[in-house]
């Protein structure tokens, strides 16, 4: 099988994607990040090259010299980095110049464009992680109740309304009043300002967007969200089945089933 690039940001999905890879006897070359992703780490699986966001000729560049022509995105990459005060290479900034706005999911959409034209076809964020989506229906023993289940219709609508505009991909209700939205501060602190404005028994909602494109930004979910949740006494959290990611799938459910939080696919 033809060799892949995997573009890694943070987090522990570009480790995991270099497992399966190496399972599959699939070889792939990693483009890391600088300040999201640890170098180091993702050596210990394949080649690597450390980038950063903003050189795309450079990416490009090495694609070809590694024969590469299809392309994998994981890991996020803190929207606060796209937005600094940060120096772009040309490509990137005619890249830039084209987009009618700077929304992550503009600028994603951009750089796949370019990659495209340069014959680097990005494939989606589930290629070799299939098994990692989360499913329908409750995952572990706690299932939510009456009131909770009113909390997820709710944060359902409104979170795909924010996911849909780019602002965020988290909700948080307690008792059908939103008490928070995640925006570029992601997940973990949108939990903790929920937490302190509205304290215990609240639920999280997970939501990619409408028409969500799987070759980036796909939601995650993972044990640290679980500890958040824990730690602050929330009911549990609603996900987007076959959308997003749900990682230490078998800590979280003993955390989940302990803590009596429920985890909820829909």
């Amino acid at each position: 099988m033809k060799p892949a690039g995997l573009v890694a940001g943070g987090g522990s999905l570009p480790v995991l994607f270099l497992k399966s890879a190496a399972e599959k006897g699939i070889q792939i070359s990693v483009f890391a990040v600088k300040g999201e992703t640890e170098a180091k780490e993702l050596g210990k699986y394949a080649k690597v090259y450390e980038v950063k966001i903003t050189e795309l000729s450079r990416i490009i560049d090495l694609c070809k010299k590694e024969g590469i022509d299809r392309m994998v995105l994981l890991g996020y990459i803190r929207h606060v980095n796209l937005v600094n005060n940060i120096k772009f290479d040309m490509l990137t900034v005619r890249t830039l110049m084209k987009l009618k706005d700077f929304r992550a999911a503009s600028v994603m959409r951009g750089i796949i464009d370019v990659l495209s034209e340069k014959g680097i076809k990005v494939l989606k964020s589930t290629y070799l992680l299939e098994h990692l989506l989360a499913g329908k229906g409750n995952t572990g023993k706690t299932a939510p109740g009456r009131g909770a289940v009113r909390d997820m219709e709710l944060g359902i609508k409104m979170a795909k309304k924010t996911a849909g505009l780019d602002i965020g991909q988290t909700v948080v209700v307690k008792k059908g009043v939103v008490v928070a939205v995640e925006a570029m501060e992601g997940t973990d602190k949108c939990i903790r300002r929920a937490a302190e404005e509205a304290g215990p028994g609240f639920v999280v909602v997970k939501a990619a967007r409408p028409k969500q494109d799987m070759r980036y930004d796909v939601p995650v979910v993972g044990e640290k969200t679980i500890d958040l949740i824990e730690k602050h006494k929330g009911a549990g959290i609603a996900l987007e089945a076959g959308k997003t990611f749900l990682l230490d799938r078998e800590k979280i459910i003993k955390k989940a089933d302990k803590a009596k939080i429920f985890i909820a696919g829909y």
